[in-house]
Parts: C-alpha cells; sequence; structure tokens
C-alpha cells in the first residue's frame, strides 16, 4: 500500500502530483517484480530512466539525476553486480565510463515499457479514454515548465 504524503488535511495540487506518482511507481515496481525484477523496488532501480538503451555518460546520469558522484556510483555499482548494467570506458575521457545496458538490463527495459502499457491500461478505464487524454495533455504542459 502507498503511504500518503500529506497527513495534515491539507489539500494542493503538490500533493495530489505526489500521491498520484505514489500510486504509478508502486504499481511499476509490483509490475517489474512480477515478471522477475525484485530490484525495481529498491532505490538502486531510479538509475534506470537515465540510461538511454545506446549507452550514458556516468557524469550525465550524477546532473540529470541531482545526485552526489558517490550516490550515483553506488547505484550504478549495485546494478553492475546485479547484472543489469556495466560500466565502460568512455573514448571521450580517460577517466569517464559509459553506462550501459546488459542483456538483463534490456530485458528489464523491454517488461518495464509493457508494464507501463499495463498501468495506462489500467488508468484509461478508470477515467476513460477522454479524460485519459486530457491528463496526458495537462501532464505535458505542466512538465514542460521550467
Amino acid at each position: 500500500m502507498v503511504k500518503k504524503v500529506d497527513e495534515n488535511g491539507l489539500d494542493h495540487v503538490g500533493w495530489r502530483l505526489w500521491d498520484a506518482a505514489a500510486v504509478w511507481k508502486d504499481k511499476f515496481a509490483k509490475e517489474m517484480i512480477a515478471s522477475g525484477h525484485e530490484w525495481y523496488a529498491e532505490a538502486r532501480s531510479s538509475v534506470m530512466p537515465y540510461v538511454s538503451v545506446n549507452g550514458t555518460k556516468q557524469s550525465e546520469i550524477v546532473a540529470r539525476m541531482g545526485l552526489s558522484k558517490q550516490a550515483v556510483q553506488q547505484l550504478v555499482t549495485d546494478l553492475e553486480r546485479a547484472g543489469i548494467l556495466r560500466r565502460d570506458p568512455d573514448p571521450d575521457d580517460k577517466r569517464g565510463k559509459i553506462v550501459r545496458f546488459t542483456e538483463a538490463g534490456l530485458a528489464a527495459r523491454r517488461d518495464g515499457r509493457k508494464a507501463k502499457k499495463s498501468i495506462e491500461a489500467d488508468m484509461k478505464k478508470v477515467l476513460g479514454p477522454k479524460e485519459f487524454d486530457q491528463l496526458m495533455t495537462l501532464l505535458k504542459r505542466i512538465g514542460s515548465q521550467s
């Protein structure tokens, strides 16, 4: 069960977005666990969206995640030990690394796409297609603000 952030009865858009994201994340983790990716319920899975299918510089992951170099390095190391990611030398930076998916990591990505589609289908059942499309449009608008 997802714990709600606001225990004080205050109601505003931040809490609503936070709660909705928490519900989505919980459903996604459950789908991934059911697909055999138990590690997806752990903090180390937070790196996955920042690794492109062609690999991503570890320094770029650090910048995009907004975490310390050491924190990202530990998360990547944990996934590397689990056989999900690997680090290759960066040809443009002798000290840098390119983080890439292993075959197991690519399988997790494929299962993740299936899980996302399943969750979206459930949301469409709850909201209906029109309201779901409106939600997507509004979230895109909110997300494009800088």
